[in-house]
């Protein structure tokens, strides 16, 4: 069963110089400082990343984050990838300012799985040794960490990295795995080139698969790529889940075109916004935040500079939680349930963070309910967050939409939506708001009911006539969507209000019944339109309605050039062709001519229209019978 081996992140966490790199090259033997002035001063500072096999069988990989102050936000890039920590202090330190900031990173940002490690033991004595624990113990204690294992190693001797080995084992070992069914999301912590290849990007592959030859689009520009090829662990891939750390290779993208806090995702599944509702929390250490405070918001491998509107108080208070929105001076990829990391905006240090509620929506603090709409939405009550996007929606919403959206399957969605009375579903694909369809309809009920009221004898009024009346100001999925909801009656080509055709006055059967009369005395050399038209003094609208109605109801028969037959004569005329072949066999178009006694033109107009009602068949020069 495959989650059971599904691969983890865990990632390292603390001080600077406190051997979290050296820690992770003893575990996996591998060197996570990459770049050439890590290397030469000899700390980390950006992330690195490792991988190994536990003694389980799992895949394990490892993010390396530097523990420099300057580099926090290198560091928060690492976090939202990571299943677990290992909070790393150093025995001949302890616990130091960033050990403290960090935690509380891990914290706000929802890593609630790992472990902690005591490096560098061979360096003091052990009475310090046993003082360093019972110090992190007391860090740690409230946290996710309290009664996480608390390990003793030395990275250069190798003392305890077999017990540090198990504990890592047995930690990831309950760690539900990341959603591998869901839409791909990666969010890209490098990016560079390889010669003969161009762009690779990489990160942890948060959710969904990837495989070679799959289009995604780089959210928030909106580019879509192609993937040429994968990796895991340095090694080609078929696809890529959830949980791994990933390099692809892309097509249809310059390695200036992307960068760091950008997104791989599903085509159509996440976007960018400037806007989002969140609740946000304030470390117990932290000054109070005022309303309108200018911040440096952390999400993913992403960061943008923003301020927070508190919505029902005007400071927040150190420890305290509050619903607020954030407005973003660039595009962040947000969706509902992320977290997010906040920072002062001067000096520059962790202050908060919390869980976004609802994205890509402005609020007033003067809306109703507001507080009340938001507990629900981050309780997770869907049924809010669908009635509200359908409903502030002019135009129908797709079933597809909000299921991305919500997270939800569509059959869960539809449920959702035929709960609300205030939404409607219509069809398979679409909701509307009940508000917004019955506007939509009354205009249509309108254009409706004036055209069949002008025009009385036709049965509705031509569906491609009400769609030509309304396509300036609706998408055609606006006109179906109205089309299909009550009180629609459609009978094949026409639209009407009630479920019978409209009711006649004695005028208009009068005209019909002088048109059929004029059209039945002219037999095979019936008046033209017009000459109808002026006999019996009708409008051209009026009289064509007529016509169209009698042709119809096939009591009258049009053949080309605009000539028509009253059914009677019609009728006559096909029994004398059928009479004249049976008795002769195959007769030629002149024969058939003198058998109707009328004219070359209307004999070849009448003898084509039987051809179509599939009673004659033209062989050569003569006609045969198909009946």
């Amino acid at each position: 069963m495959e989650p059971l081996l599904m691969p983890l992140v865990v990632g390292t966490a603390g001080h600077i110089d406190h051997g979290k790199t050296t820690l992770v090259r003893a575990l996996t033997g591998q060197d996570t400082d990459r770049l050439p002035e890590e290397k030469a001063r000899g700390i980390t500072i950006d992330l690195g990343f490792a991988h190994m096999v536990l003694p389980s069988g799992r895949p394990l990989a490892f993010i390396d984050v530097p523990g420099h102050e300057r580099f926090v936000r290198n560091m928060v890039a690492g976090v939202h990838g990571m299943d677990a920590v290992m909070l790393v202090v150093a025995a001949d330190e302890g616990i130091m300012p960033q050990t403290e900031e960090h935690l509380a990173i891990l914290r706000l940002l929802g890593v609630n799985r790992g472990l902690s490690v005591i490096t560098k033991a061979d360096l003091v004595e052990p009475e310090l040794l046993d003082i360093v624990q019972e110090l992190v113990r007391e860090a740690v204690r409230g946290t996710f960490l309290e009664a996480a294992p608390l390990v003793v190693v030395d990275a250069v001797s190798g003392r305890g990295l077999t017990a540090l080995v198990d504990a890592l084992d047995a930690v990831v070992r309950d760690t539900v795995p990341r959603d591998a069914d869901g839409p791909a999301r990666l969010p890209i912590d490098r990016v560079f080139t390889v010669k003969g290849f161009g762009t690779v990007v990489t990160g942890t592959l948060v959710r969904g698969r990837v495989t070679p030859d799959e289009t995604l689009e780089l959210v928030p520009s909106g580019r879509m790529v192609r993937v040429r090829g994968l990796q895991v662990h340095n090694r080609p891939t078929d696809v890529a889940r959830a949980g791994q750390r990933v390099a692809a290779n892309l097509v249809g993208v310059t390695r200036d075109e992307v960068q760091r806090g950008q997104v791989l995702a599903s085509p159509g599944t996440l976007t960018g916004v400037e806007v989002a509702a969140v609740e946000l929390s304030l470390l117990p250490n932290s000054p109070p935040l005022e309303d309108k405070a200018r911040v440096h918001v952390h999400a993913g491998t992403a960061e943008a500079v923003g301020r927070i509107y508190l919505f029902d108080r005007h400071e927040l208070l150190p420890g305290e939680a509050a619903y607020a929105e954030v407005r973003l001076e660039r595009m962040l990829v947000l969706e509902r349930r992320d977290r997010f990391l906040v920072r002062s905006y001067s000096p520059v240090f962790t202050i908060g963070g919390g869980v976004v509620v609802e994205v890509g929506i402005h609020h007033r603090k003067s809306e109703p309910q507001l507080l009340e709409r938001l507990q629900r939405l981050n309780r997770g009550d869907d049924a809010v967050l669908v009635m509200d996007y359908v409903s502030r929606s002019v135009w129908p919403s797709d079933l597809a939409e909000l299921s991305s959206l919500t997270h939800q399957s569509m059959e869960r969605v539809r449920s959702l939506i035929e709960r609300q009375r205030a939404l409607v579903l219509i069809g398979d694909r679409y909701a509307w708001g009940r508000a917004q369809l019955d506007t939509w309809t009354a205009k249509a009920q309108t254009l409706v009911m004036d055209y069949t009221r002008q025009r009385p004898i036709k049965p509705g009024m031509p569906i491609d006539e009400l769609k030509a009346a309304v396509a300036s100001e609706w998408p055609l999925k606006v006109f179906h969507a109205v089309l299909q909801h009550e009180p629609w009656v459609v009978d094949r080509e026409w639209v009407r209000l009630n479920p019978d055709p409209p009711s006649w006055s004695d005028a208009e059967y009068r005209d019909v019944e002088r048109v059929y009369e004029a059209v039945r005395q002219g037999g095979f050399r019936p008046p033209s339109y017009q000459e109808i038209q002026d006999t019996l003094q009708l409008t051209r609208q009026r009289f064509d309605d007529v016509m169209e109605h009698l042709i119809r109801h096939q009591r009258v028969h049009r053949l080309e050039d605009g000539v028509v037959l009253a059914d009677v004569v019609y009728e006559w005329g096909r029994q004398q062709v059928i009479d004249a072949i049976r008795r002769s066999g195959p007769l030629t178009t002149a024969e058939l001519k003198e058998t109707l006694g009328i004219s070359r033109r209307y004999a070849v107009l009448f003898l084509e229209l039987l051809d179509r009602d599939h009673v004659t068949r033209r062989v050569g020069e003569r006609r045969e019978l198909l009946l």
